[in-house]
C-alpha cells in the first residue's frame, strides 16, 4: 500500500511548468517540437545512412539511393514520433486526469509513444535500436546507484566486461552461428573472414607486379612510382613468414599489416569525420582549426583500437597456429583475450554493454 500510495501521489505542478515552460499552450509547445524534432532527425539520419554508403567504397545504384532515401524518412518519422508523442502524450494524460503522478509524468507517455514510435522504423531495425535502448538504460541505471552509493564502481570494470564479452562472441565466430546477424558482420570486417569457421583457403598463385614506365607528366609519373613502390612492398610482404595451417592466403606478416593498417586507417576517418561534422561551424569559421582535429589524439583513438585489435587478434592467432601445428576454435580465447586490452586506447561504456548484451542476446537465442 505504501509503494502504491507513493506512484499514485499527486505531483503538485502544470504542464507548462513541466513540460513546454517556454509557451503556454499545448498545443503551440507540441507543434513546435514536432517540427524541431523533424529538422533535427532528418540531419541526424541523413549524415548516418549517407555515411554507410560511402563506407561500401562503391557508387551507389539508384535502387540503393532510393532505398536509402526512404529509410531517411521512414526513421526520420520514427524519431519525430517519438519527441512529439511524449511532449503530446504528457500534456494529454495531464489534461485527461487533471494532474501529474509518478506514472503519468514520463513512464506512461513514454512507453506510448515507444510503443507507437518502433512500429514505424523499419522492422530490420528495431532489434538493433532495442538493443541499444536497453543498453543506455542499463548504464543509467548503473550511474544512478553508483551515484547514490548503492554500489562501488569496480576499477576497469568495463575493460573486464569488453574482453570476456568480445572473447565469448569469438569464440562463437569460430564456431557455428548465424552468419545473418550483425556482430558478426562486425567481427568479420573486424577480423577478416578467413578466422570464420568455415572459411576455405584460397589456392593462389604468386604473382609479380607488372611495373610500365609510361612518357607520362611530373605529377602522374611520381604517382605511378609511388604506386609501383607499394605494389613491390605489398608483393614481397605476401612471401614472408608463410604457414600451411593458417588460411589466410598469404604471408602471416602481410595478414596481420594489411588489417591493421586498414582498421586504422577507417577508425582514424571515421574520427575526424564525426568531429569535423560536430565543430562544422567553428571550421567554417576558422578553416585552420581542422589541421588541429587531424593531430588530436583523440582522434586517433578509435583507429588505435580498431586496428590493434585487429593485429593482436591475429598475430596470436598466427603465433598459436605454429605452435600447435593445426589450426582450433580455441585459437580466439588467448588471441581475443589479449587482443581486448586495446579498449584501453578507446574506453567507452556504451561499447562494452552493447557487446556485452548482444553476447546475451546470443547466448539465449
Amino acid at each position: 500500500m505504501a509503494v502504491a500510495s507513493k506512484i499514485l501521489k499527486t505531483i503538485d505542478t502544470s504542464c507548462h511548468e513541466y513540460m513546454h515552460p517556454w509557451v503556454s499552450s499545448c498545443s503551440d509547445a507540441s507543434a513546435g517540437v514536432l517540427i524541431h524534432s523533424i529538422q533535427a532527425s532528418f540531419r541526424i539520419y541523413v549524415t548516418t545512412y549517407m555515411l554507410t554508403l560511402l563506407m561500401k567504397g562503391r557508387k551507389p545504384t539508384k535502387k540503393e539511393l532510393k532505398r536509402t532515401l526512404l529509410s531517411i524518412i521512414q526513421s526520420t518519422a520514427f524519431l519525430s514520433c517519438h519527441a512529439f508523442g511524449f511532449s503530446s502524450g504528457v500534456c494529454l494524460l495531464r489534461r485527461l486526469f487533471g494532474k501529474f503522478n509518478v506514472l503519468s509524468v514520463a513512464f506512461v507517455p513514454c512507453f506510448l509513444c515507444s510503443l507507437v514510435g518502433i512500429l514505424i522504423e523499419r522492422p530490420s531495425r528495431r532489434g538493433l535500436l532495442s538493443l541499444y535502448v536497453t543498453n543506455v538504460a542499463s548504464e543509467t541505471f548503473y550511474n544512478m546507484m553508483v551515484d547514490r552509493g548503492i554500489i562501488n564502481p569496480i576499477p576497469y570494470g568495463d575493460l573486464f566486461i569488453f574482453g570476456s564479452s568480445i572473447t565469448l562472441l569469438l569464440y562463437f565466430f569460430r564456431g557455428q552461428h548465424n552468419k545473418t546477424d550483425s556482430i558478426y558482420s562486425l567481427l568479420r570486417f573486424v577480423v577478416g573472414p578467413s578466422e570464420e569457421n568455415d572459411y576455405t583457403k584460397p589456392l593462389l598463385s604468386p604473382q609479380t607486379p607488372q611495373l610500365e614506365k609510361l612518357n607520362q607528366d611530373t605529377i602522374r609519373q611520381t604517382i605511378t612510382d609511388i604506386h609501383q613502390a607499394y605494389c613491390t612492398i605489398d608483393s614481397k610482404l605476401k612471401t614472408i613468414w608463410t604457414n600451411d595451417v593458417c588460411p589466410h592466403a598469404y604471408g602471416c606478416l602481410h595478414y596481420v599489416l594489411s588489417s591493421g593498417t586498414r582498421l586504422f586507417l577507417v577508425g582514424y576517418t571515421l574520427q575526424l569525420t564525426l568531429k569535423s561534422l560536430l565543430q562544422a561551424n567553428r571550421i567554417l569559421r576558422k578553416p585552420s582549426y581542422i589541421l588541429k582535429l587531424m593531430i588530436s589524439p583523440d582522434t586517433f583513438s578509435l583507429g588505435a583500437f580498431l586496428g590493434g585489435f585487429s593485429s593482436i587478434y591475429r598475430i596470436v592467432s598466427c603465433v598459436m597456429r605454429r605452435l600447435l601445428g593445426k589450426d582450433s576454435k580455441y585459437i580466439c580465447i588467448p588471441a581475443g583475450s589479449l587482443a581486448s586490452l586495446t579498449f584501453c586506447l578507446y574506453r567507452n561504456n556504451t561499447i562494452a554493454l552493447y557487446v556485452m548484451l548482444k553476447t546475451l542476446q546470443v547466448l539465449l537465442s
